[in-house]
């Protein structure tokens, strides 16, 4: 099963919050698109993403899967913005894409820390055997 690692406190909005548009450089490849992923919370911060009081809200997890998510469309950002108020809009510097999450379950404990990738990742069956036991994944999902 695939994983998508996300800096805190954006894996915290996902898992804890509203946010169901990741913002990233590159589409969802078309294989994925559809699937059912994990949500992995990075060991790196974005300390200036949210007000602080609501970040204080949610629980800091650093280097675990803390969610699944199903990717569910993928489209380029668009100016002035789209997909408010997560999604980035579309800048001069390049393209940008929103991922968008649907069916988002939040693992209640999450599972021993892991190291996360670059991009879509594959975890460990103990891992996906961990998430398992806490919320239910398709059968036909593996690692």
């Amino acid at each position: 099963m695939r994983a998508l690692t996300v800096r805190f406190p954006w894996s915290a909005a996902i898992a804890h919050g509203t946010k169901r548009t990741e913002n990233r450089p590159k589409p969802i490849p078309p294989a994925h698109l559809g699937t059912t992923i994990l949500i992995h919370a990075g060991l790196a911060e974005d300390d200036n993403a949210l007000p602080a009081e609501t970040v204080r809200a949610w629980p800091r997890h650093y280097g675990a899967i803390i969610a699944v998510a199903d990717l569910a469309s993928c489209h380029q950002a668009a100016r002035p913005r789209c997909c408010a108020p997560w999604g980035f809009p579309q800048t001069d510097a390049g393209t940008l894409w929103h991922w968008q999450l649907d069916n988002v379950r939040t693992l209640p404990h999450p599972p021993r820390p892991v190291r996360g990738q670059l991009g879509l990742w594959t975890v460990d069956d103990d891992v996906l055997a961990a998430v398992r036991r806490q919320v239910e994944i398709p059968q036909d999902v593996t690692a």
